[in-house]
């Protein structure tokens, strides 16, 4: 008799509980990270291809300096990013930006070039 039992009820309201979290932005739920960093390696890409002429492709290559900040009470994320440009031939030119894009990181809202290698 000492232990005590889980009740139904008391599951359903945790439940509850953690879907309110998890709705809300203050929880993430597991693989949303990686959600996350897939919007933003496509956006980052599709920037710049959107920007070439020449039958060119784009490869991202990495992303550092993050931050996460709130600019006018919305979440932004803040980012240097390497990306290559590859020519039709298979050269690839290195290139760095800042970019700083939404909460869910699938849309970009600046872009400034840093230097071209």
């Amino acid at each position: 008799m000492g232990k005590s039992k889980f009740t139904k009820s008391a599951a359903c309201i945790i439940f509850m509980i953690i879907v309110v979290l998890a709705k809300s932005g203050h929880i993430n739920m597991p693989g949303h990270g990686n959600w996350e960093n897939k919007n933003f390696e496509e956006a980052i890409v599709n920037h710049v291809s959107s920007r070439l002429t020449n039958g060119e492709k784009v490869e991202f290559g990495s992303k550092f300096s993050c931050e996460d900040y709130k600019e006018n009470d919305e979440v932004r994320f803040s980012a240097n990013v390497t990306y290559y440009v590859v020519s039709r031939e298979g050269t690839k030119e290195k290139h760095i930006a800042h970019v700083i894009c939404n909460e869910d990181k699938d849309r970009i809202i600046e872009w400034k070039d840093i230097k071209n290698n």
